[in-house]
This record gives C-alpha cells, structure tokens and sequence, in this order.
C-alpha cells in the first residue's frame, strides 16, 4: 500500500493499521450517488456533491492546499435548493431529535494547550494533532457518559501518502476520513496541508473528525442512514442537518477551550471563512454554515446543536 505511515493515534493500535470500511460498507459509499431517489432506498453509501453521507469521507482537508479546497468547494458546490421548494418531511427518529447528548448540559471548559507545529513538518503535526485529540477524548468521553451513552476512543491513523483504499473504499481526492464500523480516523499529512499552520484549521479537522465519531457513537450515524426520503432534495436536505450539526459539535468544543487557546477573534473569523466556502447543496448555504458554527460556538452545548428540529429554512 502506498502509503507511508507516521503511527497511531494516542490508543496505541499498530502503526500504519487499516480498517475496514466506513459508515456503511465501503463498497456502497465507493458508489456515486444513484439518480433514482425511493423512500425505500439506502442512504448507505451515497456519494454527496461537496461532501459525503455521514460514513463516507469528511471534506475539511480534502484539496492539495486550503486556498485550492474552497475554490474546489465553491466549484462544485451546486446552488442550494430554496428551503421552500425542499417539501422535505419531519424527521421523527427521536434518536435524531430527541438524542441523550442534547440533556448532557453545556460542554465543560477545560485547558487545551496547542502544542508547537512547525510549518512542513509531518512529526510536529502529529504532535501538535494528537494533543488536540487528548482534549477531545477527554471532553466527550465526560459528556457521553452524562449522556448515558457508552464512550469509546477512536483509533487515529496518519500517513504522509494517500492509501489505495481505506475502509473497504477506494481513497479519492480526501484528506482525512472517518471510519464508522472500526471507529477509525484517517489524516494523510501531505505537504500542501502542513504549509500553513498558525492557524486554527487543522485544531478544527480533529475536532470535526472527532465529531463524527461522536455522532457515530450517539447512533446519529446510524439513524440518519436510515432515513427515508422521497426526492434528491429531502436526501440533500438530510444531509445537511447532518453536516451542519457536525460543524456545531466541533465549534462547541472549540468554544469550551478557547480561553486556554489564547487566540484572537480574528482567528475564530478566520475559520469561519474557510467554513463557508464549503457550502453546497449537500452542506448547506454560507448563511446556514455560519449560523450553525455560531451556535455551538456562542453556547458550547450539544443541544444547541440539534439541527433535527430545525426548520427547513435553518439547514437550507
């Protein structure tokens, strides 16, 4: 396999460890999205535009450099359906609306020291990567067990080359991926994503990351690919709420150690301006980004995070 690995995430699994396949099974999220749209159809391993059903890859560190990603987003981002036109029905999984994460209370604020990172320096990276994933082990295992919900640590790989494939799927144009079935994240640390590093984008790709596996362990995964829908713009519109809750649940985390970061508001602004240039049909227009991110920011709390109740028009 082509790839050169730099070792495991802080559970000691092997260095270089493959697991097989991602929130699904690899070879349906392999397949591209089918042009029949049934409420009796699998949402399993359907690819979306800009980003991908909750199991296959995450988009954050998907381009060669974070420039070409958002112009990559901005280029295929389709235009976002009117909220109107969606005539997306309710969700009623109470697993989505009603998850035991949304009564855990608000986030606790805790200390996370950046560790150093040096610009082009893959070691460094993975230095400066597993100590943000420390804090979020440490931070959602807490939560998860407030939640009555069974906490369990992901596996976290990094390589400096792409695989051929990871998760029963082969790899595209990704940058990192989570891993649904082993509960594995993947973060290829190429040269192109390590040219800037002073600023706060790859503290938010682990914690994004991490979100999923979140997500994942809630049964969010599972019960959002269980989810009928009867038209491309009700599978879209799911989608989204899934995507825009993961980017609440990452800023949450964020907002409950900002104080140890000691970081401007300039760098928050920042972020969000790499955030929404990823909006698209499938992840939501920059308004609905920005609010979203917003949330779990300005509350640091899971429940401000639930995008299942939201009306149509927030998650547009």
């Amino acid at each position: 396999m082509n790839t050169a690995a730099l070792g495991a995430g802080n559970d000691g699994a092997a260095v270089g460890a493959r697991a097989t396949h991602s929130w699904g099974s690899g070879e349906l999220c392999e397949s591209e999205r089918s042009s029949q749209y049934s409420p009796l159809m699998s949402r399993l391993g359907q690819i979306a535009v800009n980003w991908s059903t909750p199991g296959c890859a995450v988009p954050i560190a998907s381009s060669p450099v974070k420039q070409s990603m958002i112009a990559l987003a901005a280029a295929t981002a389709v235009a976002v359906v009117p909220a109107g036109s969606a005539a997306a029905r309710p969700v009623k999984d109470k697993t989505l609306t009603e998850n035991a994460l949304y009564k855990a209370g608000a986030l606790p604020t805790t200390a996370c020291r950046e560790k150093p990172i040096k610009k082009l320096d893959p070691k460094s990276a993975r230095s400066y990567l597993n100590g943000v994933l420390a804090c979020l082990n440490r931070t959602w295992a807490g939560e998860l067990k407030a939640a009555g919900l069974k906490w369990s640590t992901p596996k976290v790989v990094y390589a400096t080359k792409a695989p051929a494939r990871f998760c029963g799927a082969k790899w595209k144009d990704w940058g990192s991926y989570y891993c649904k079935a082993s509960r594995t994240i993947e973060i290829v640390l190429a040269k192109d994503l390590l040219e800037e590093t002073d600023d706060l984008f790859l503290f938010f790709l682990m914690a994004s990351l991490h979100g999923e596996h979140v997500q994942n362990l809630g049964g969010i995964a599972r019960a959002v690919n269980k989810l009928p829908y009867g038209s491309k713009a009700e599978f879209d519109e799911q989608n989204r709420r899934y995507y825009l809750q993961n980017i609440c649940l990452a800023s949450a985390f964020v907002a409950s150690v900002w104080k140890s970061l000691h970081r401007g508001r300039e760098d928050w602004d920042d972020l969000l301006f790499y955030m929404r240039d990823w909006a698209g049909k499938s992840t939501g227009s920059r308004k609905s980004v920005t609010y979203w991110a917003g949330q779990g920011f300005a509350t640091g709390d899971p429940a401000a995070c639930n995008t299942w109740t939201a009306p149509s028009a927030k998650v547009a």
